[in-house]
Protein backbone atom coordinates (compact mmCIF):
# COMPACT_ATOMS: atom_id res chain seq x y z
CA UNK A 1 0.00 0.00 0.00
CA UNK A 2 1.09 3.19 -0.95
CA UNK A 3 -0.43 6.49 1.32
CA UNK A 4 -2.65 4.35 2.52
CA UNK A 5 -4.14 3.48 -1.28
CA UNK A 6 -4.02 0.03 -2.57
CA UNK A 7 -2.07 0.50 -6.12
CA UNK A 8 -3.88 -2.55 -7.19
CA UNK A 9 -7.72 -0.33 -7.19
CA UNK A 10 -5.98 2.66 -8.76
CA UNK A 11 -7.73 3.20 -12.14
CA UNK A 12 -4.57 3.76 -13.84
CA UNK A 13 -3.21 0.38 -12.99
CA UNK A 14 -6.35 -1.63 -13.93
CA UNK A 15 -6.32 -0.13 -17.20
CA UNK A 16 -3.01 -1.03 -17.59
CA UNK A 17 -3.31 -4.21 -16.83
CA UNK A 18 -6.85 -4.73 -18.76
CA UNK A 19 -4.17 -3.05 -21.95
CA UNK A 20 -6.65 -0.96 -22.31
CA UNK A 21 -4.01 2.01 -22.25
CA UNK A 22 -0.31 2.00 -22.34
CA UNK A 23 1.96 3.13 -19.84
CA UNK A 24 2.59 6.45 -21.69
CA UNK A 25 -0.63 7.30 -21.83
CA UNK A 26 -0.62 6.54 -18.32
CA UNK A 27 2.53 9.28 -17.80
CA UNK A 28 0.55 11.59 -19.88
CA UNK A 29 -2.76 12.03 -18.11
CA UNK A 30 -1.27 11.68 -14.90
CA UNK A 31 0.65 14.78 -16.03
CA UNK A 32 -2.51 16.38 -17.44
CA UNK A 33 -3.59 15.69 -13.58
CA UNK A 34 0.07 17.74 -11.90
CA UNK A 35 -0.81 20.69 -14.38
CA UNK A 36 -4.24 20.97 -12.97
CA UNK A 37 -2.50 21.39 -9.64
CA UNK A 38 0.07 23.62 -10.93
CA UNK A 39 -2.90 26.09 -12.38
CA UNK A 40 -4.43 26.16 -9.21
CA UNK A 41 -7.45 23.84 -10.02
CA UNK A 42 -8.41 20.57 -8.70
CA UNK A 43 -7.05 17.79 -10.42
CA UNK A 44 -9.59 16.17 -13.28
CA UNK A 45 -10.31 12.68 -12.46
CA UNK A 46 -8.52 10.01 -14.47
CA UNK A 47 -10.98 8.93 -16.34
CA UNK A 48 -11.87 12.18 -17.56
CA UNK A 49 -8.83 12.85 -18.51
CA UNK A 50 -8.21 9.21 -20.22
CA UNK A 51 -12.43 9.92 -22.42
CA UNK A 52 -11.42 12.95 -22.89
CA UNK A 53 -8.23 12.14 -25.02
CA UNK A 54 -10.36 9.64 -26.24
CA UNK A 55 -7.94 6.66 -24.95
CA UNK A 56 -10.95 5.19 -23.04
CA UNK A 57 -14.68 4.67 -24.63
CA UNK A 58 -17.52 5.16 -21.73
CA UNK A 59 -18.29 1.28 -21.80
CA UNK A 60 -14.22 0.87 -20.98
CA UNK A 61 -14.73 3.29 -18.18
CA UNK A 62 -17.39 2.04 -16.76
CA UNK A 63 -16.07 -1.55 -17.39
CA UNK A 64 -12.98 -0.41 -14.78
CA UNK A 65 -14.79 1.12 -12.35
CA UNK A 66 -17.35 -1.96 -11.68
CA UNK A 67 -13.63 -4.02 -11.46
CA UNK A 68 -12.32 -1.44 -9.29
CA UNK A 69 -15.57 -1.63 -6.97
CA UNK A 70 -15.90 -5.51 -7.31
CA UNK A 71 -11.89 -5.54 -6.13
CA UNK A 72 -12.84 -3.04 -3.63
CA UNK A 73 -15.89 -4.48 -1.69
CA UNK A 74 -13.60 -8.26 -2.04
CA UNK A 75 -10.86 -6.39 -0.11
CA UNK A 76 -13.54 -5.49 2.58
CA UNK A 77 -15.24 -8.64 2.62
CA UNK A 78 -11.75 -10.54 3.37
CA UNK A 79 -11.37 -8.02 6.45
CA UNK A 80 -9.05 -5.64 4.40
CA UNK A 81 -6.41 -5.90 7.51
CA UNK A 82 -3.22 -7.84 8.28
CA UNK A 83 -4.05 -11.07 10.48
CA UNK A 84 -2.95 -10.36 13.95
CA UNK A 85 1.05 -11.11 15.00
CA UNK A 86 0.30 -12.73 18.19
Amino acid sequence: MIDGVDPELLLGNLALEARMITPDQLRVALGDQARDLDLGRAPRQLGVILLARGWLSEDQLVDLLREQAGRRARRKSVGGQSPSLG
